[in-house]
């Protein structure tokens, strides 16, 4: 039997050899130590497996594993081989298994690591968007109430519970708005990455869209009521042109098309100068600036021509930002001169979405068809002919009610066509 002593005393010789240990414990058939030709000793057993004599396991290495631990795990091994199992082909299998855990493990870690953050989700989903009025208004959704809630988040991690979260934030600041549109933008961008699951170099490994499990509140945008009325319409074009020499005449004339062409403000405000052909007697709207991602070819009556003649060529925008006249005038600057005019010439107040209603709600009056009413608007009719077939522009029906339209300003503002366009467009 072998004692530590003696396997403390082995000499090294230069060259490897093998003592074997001599005992009757079937267990410890073939039980022995090797000593490497540096001296290194580790324990062994000598094995015949499949017929085939002569194979050698290592058990483990001396004194790391002592004498006793050596002789147990010898007969551990040995039971294996009766039942058939060679432990060197174990011991490369489960090598091969960790290696294989481990690289999954690996694999693992840097897709953690490349999955997107929300942050992440919010500029890809941002980039996306074409309109540049509705990419900053989503910015400042997702930024001011869903950030504070879901910053540095992973996508993967983001639960409905969260959503809920952001959706509540607002409601306690008593957004109705807020709510609505929240989750609108959210289940955008998420149904976006969803569908790219790669996008800038950023994993969404998404299944599932966490907004589409929130009810999406009641109480968000409802459907609007105001509109002008005719005797409205001609307070509003009055307060005007007495309000010429305190208002900007960017502001008039973006008002007056808004009010002559019942366009979104929005949709106006991106107006290039090479978008308009006062010689061909259009104005068109490209598809990346229509809200319907759709192009609108509009024709131009007198009383629109004039409204463009009244406001000076500063560079390529019609209506050029005070600060960056490359970028149109923002949306708000509207609205407020709009409510500023409301309070002093004492007119119930109304936005500009309601100029758009207000067209639209005197055209039918009038008689002018559906039809040519969602063209002049350049809405969606949602049927198959008219996403897919239908490349009409109608540009004669559109002139023709436009037209029509302006011969009903002409009888609200009641005033006579020559005195007409000097009203609509008097100008500081």
């Amino acid at each position: 039997m072998l004692t530590d002593r003696q396997i403390k005393t082995l000499p090294i010789t230069g060259k490897p050899y093998r003592k074997r240990e001599k005992s009757t414990d079937p267990g410890l058939k073939g039980f022995g130590i090797q000593v490497s030709s540096a001296g290194a000793k580790s324990f062994f057993v000598e094995y015949t497996f499949n017929s085939k004599r002569g194979h050698f396991f290592k058990l483990g290495t001396y004194p790391a594993m002592t004498l006793v631990e050596a002789r147990e795990t010898c007969r551990e091994t040995r039971k294996r081989i009766e039942q058939g199992i060679d432990p060197k082909a174990e011991l490369e299998r489960r090598r091969i298994a960790e290696e294989a855990e481990r690289k999954k493990q690996e694999r693992e870690h840097r897709l953690k690591r490349s999955i997107g953050r929300y942050e992440d989700l919010v500029r890809v989903y941002l980039a996306s968007v074409d309109n540049m009025t509705t990419r900053q208004e989503i910015s400042r959704f997702l930024g001011k109430d869903a950030k504070p809630e879901l910053r540095k988040k992973r996508v993967t991690d983001i639960e409905p519970k969260d959503i809920r979260r952001v959706l509540n934030r607002a409601k306690q600041r008593g957004a109705k708005r807020v709510p609505w549109m929240l989750h609108s933008y959210l289940h955008a961008a998420f149904q976006y990455a969803i569908a790219n699951q790669e996008l800038d170099g950023v994993l969404f490994p998404l299944e599932r869209n966490p907004v589409a499990s929130v009810k999406k509140p009641d109480d968000g945008i409802t459907p609007g009521e105001r509109d002008l009325s005719a005797k409205e319409i001609k307070s509003l074009w009055e307060a005007l042109n007495n309000d010429a020499d305190r208002m900007s005449p960017f502001t008039i004339a973006a008002i007056r098309l808004a009010l002559l062409s019942g366009q979104r403000l929005q949709e106006v405000l991106r107006t290039r100068w090479s978008q308009v052909d006062l010689s061909e007697r259009t104005w068109l709207f490209p598809r990346n600036q229509t809200k319907t991602k759709r192009p609108h070819l509009l024709p131009t009556t007198d009383r629109m021509e004039a409204a463009f003649h009244s406001v000076p060529e500063f560079g390529e925008m019609v209506f050029p930002n005070a600060r960056q006249p490359g970028e149109p005038m923002p949306f708000r600057t509207i609205t407020r001169a709009i409510d500023r005019l409301c309070v002093r010439h004492q007119i119930e107040p109304f936005t500009p979405r309601d100029l758009r209603r207000t067209c639209t709600t005197h055209w039918a009056r009038i008689g002018i068809q559906p039809s040519v009413r969602f063209q002049l608007q350049n809405r969606t009719l949602g049927d198959i002919e008219s996403k897919h077939y239908n490349r009409y522009d109608g540009l004669p029906e559109k002139r023709t009610a436009l037209e029509t339209w302006e011969g009903e300003l002409d009888r609200i503002l009641g005033i006579g066509s020559e005195s007409n366009i000097a009203m609509l467009t008097r100008s500081p």
